[in-house]
């Protein structure tokens, strides 16, 4: 072919099963050789059929149902999508009911602690202990005793930490054990 379009004399054969004839082949030879050739406009193909009517004409087409089959399907999916819903309201509007009732239900025990609260503080209050103080006979005295200090055995001149080793004789360190006292060991010369 030339830059036209147009076949070589040369490149034509004899063999029909080469020689297709399509329709713009066939345009071409009508409107002429040597005419100026219009640029090729893209055709946008229409939007007036849906995606889902495509969709359902095909699954239609492979399911072979009837108009009516198809009609009801849809019908029958949609009121299986109407009950769906119906049952989630339901589910939520009793859930939401629940829930404003055991609202009302923690305010009501929080009163009921309040006045128990109230309750208790009423009871162990200093007016109330005193008033069942004297009602089982016991008084208040006015008087008070002073606690007096003891003396205690603690050598505050001694020094901090473990006591020197005793270095005597390992038979006055035995006696000392014995007999439990230091003043043993120290008395035996």
């Amino acid at each position: 072919m030339d830059g036209r379009g147009t076949p070589r004399p040369d490149a034509i054969s004899n063999n029909k099963a080469n020689n297709v004839v399509t329709p713009r082949i066939l345009q071409t030879r009508r409107l002429g050789v040597g005419t100026a050739q219009t640029p090729a406009t893209r055709r946008r193909r229409s939007s007036a059929r849906p995606l889902v009517e495509i969709a359902t004409t095909a699954a239609a087409q492979r399911l072979q149902l009837s108009l009516f089959a198809r009609v009801y399907a849809v019908s029958g999916v949609l009121l299986a999508l109407a009950i769906a819903y119906l049952v989630v309201a339901a589910q939520a509007t009793q859930d939401a009911y629940v829930l404003s009732q055991l609202k009302d239900r923690n305010a009501q025990l929080q009163a009921e602690q309040q006045s128990l609260r109230y309750q208790s503080a009423s009871l162990h209050g200093p007016a109330q202990t005193a008033q069942e103080a004297a009602a089982t006979g016991m008084q208040r005295t006015a008087s008070y005793v002073t606690v007096t200090s003891q003396p205690v055995a603690l050598d505050l001149q001694r020094p901090i930490g473990p006591a020197e080793p005793n270095h005597g004789p390992a038979w006055q360190r035995a006696l000392a054990a014995v007999l439990g006292s230091r003043d043993v060991a120290a008395a035996q010369p």
